[in-house]
């Protein structure tokens, strides 16, 4: 990933998103990575990037119940989609589908919404029988993280799943965007997570194979 551009989009409630992005510099080296908390950079994306992190949880609300300040409406999300139909990349992280709640584009630009979260416990995520780039050398890990139920859309090709309460859940996917590629990884929420090797090499694989759809 010598000498790539990505620009990363913080922001919201419930997470941690200054430790995040120092992991994020440690998990894919060799990329150059700028930090916003700014929406308004998503409808300013061009050839200098070659890639969209997305680490939000922008929800209605803030943790005291009060309304949120800032949503992601479609008015970014639209910008963004025409940006990853052009070639463009997007990873998804953790919390980043709940920004999909407030946008409909952005929701099927990522190929899911969040729906809810029981109390974090240790679960095991599994990779599918069919091999891709992104799970390539990863198998099963547990993680003790927030366990993400998501709405998803069809087209999505799902990499990793784990069970909760004898259901399995997508928790690793991809889809394409024309020619763009979208990848999205629900776990993540803290730096026990973060500090995984099979996490690190995830988000490493995640991002080099998004990135490749624009050679």
């Amino acid at each position: 990933m010598q000498s790539k551009k990505a620009l990363l989009v913080l922001g919201g409630t419930w997470h941690k998103f200054e430790p995040f992005a120092q992991a994020c510099a440690e998990m894919l080296p060799g990329l150059s990575i700028e930090t916003t908390y700014d929406l308004r950079k998503l409808c300013e994306l061009g050839a200098r990037h070659d890639l969209v992190i997305m680490y939000t949880c922008l929800s209605a609300t803030r943790e005291d119940g009060s309304p949120a300040a800032v949503l992601c409406g479609d008015e970014h999300a639209a910008p963004l989609a025409e940006w990853v139909s052009r070639g463009g990349a997007l990873l998804m992280v953790h919390s980043a589908t709940v920004a999909c709640q407030s946008s409909p584009v952005l929701r099927k630009l990522a190929g899911g919404v969040f729906v809810g979260h029981p109390p974090a416990f240790t679960f095991t995520v599994y990779p599918m029988a069919h091999a891709h780039p992104i799970t390539s050398g990863v198998g099963a890990f547990s993680v003790q993280d927030e366990f993400y139920v998501q709405e998803v859309e069809d087209d999505i090709a799902v990499h990793m799943i784990a069970l909760d309460r004898g259901v399995a859940h997508p928790m690793v996917w991809t889809r394409h965007e024309q020619r763009g590629r979208v990848a999205n990884i629900a776990m993540g929420h803290d730096e026990r997570v973060w500090a995984l090797p099979p996490y690190r090499q995830l988000m490493k694989q995640a991002a080099e194979w998004v990135m490749s759809a624009r050679g």
